[in-house]
């Protein structure tokens, strides 16, 4: 696997009282593209554009000169924003203006668990740009199949109360601050 190069940002508009916010992205643009439709790489809760699944397919792209886009969502990886706002909406957001903005024509959505569920969306909203799905171990409704409804009536009234529960995580030091606003939203 290669390194990645420094991110792009992508200005995106202010959420929640925040200033505004910035979409980290990465492509790989070769010259002459081997062919006309796109890649792009939608990742998993939690997951950055760097991680092992999304190098491994720009390395793919790079060998096989195909267009790839991939990024960061809010609150995630070299973007902008505070997890405890972050909610399915808008990471949904953010990828349809990746798709909007910086994609080049038809594309095939290449998403990983959350990403699957973010590529299902995206297809319902613009079916017209996306020609094809590749879904890995895709997580729709993971909100509240995943997480609700497996969470102990302790957790569960924790979020009721509190409105956030910090899970610990298996792959960070710091726990997931899991809201009642991302589960809400997600059903």
């Amino acid at each position: 696997m290669t390194d990645s190069p420094s991110p792009r940002k992508l200005a995106r508009p202010a959420y929640e009282g925040s200033s505004g916010e910035e979409l980290a992205y990465l492509v790989e643009a070769p010259e002459t593209p081997s062919h006309g439709t796109g890649l792009t790489w939608l990742g998993g809760f939690k997951s950055e554009m760097t991680g092992t699944k999304a190098t491994a397919l720009a390395d793919w792209a790079r060998a096989a000169n195909r267009h790839l886009l991939r990024f960061d969502y809010y609150a995630h990886g070299a973007s902008s924003g505070d997890f405890r706002k972050a909610t399915i909406g808008r990471w949904l957001d953010d990828a349809l203006a990746a798709i909007d903005q910086l994609a080049q024509g038809p594309q095939v959505l290449i998403g990983s668990s959350m990403g699957g569920w973010m590529a299902l969306l995206a297809a319902l909203a613009r079916p017209e740009r996306v020609k094809g799905l590749v879904l890995i171990a895709p997580a729709p409704d993971f909100t509240q199949e995943l997480m609700w409804k497996t969470f102990s009536d302790e957790v569960r009234e924790t979020l009721t109360r509190e409105g956030v529960y910090r899970e610990p995580s298996d792959y960070d030091d710091e726990p997931y601050e899991i809201t009642m606003k991302l589960i809400e939203e997600g059903r």
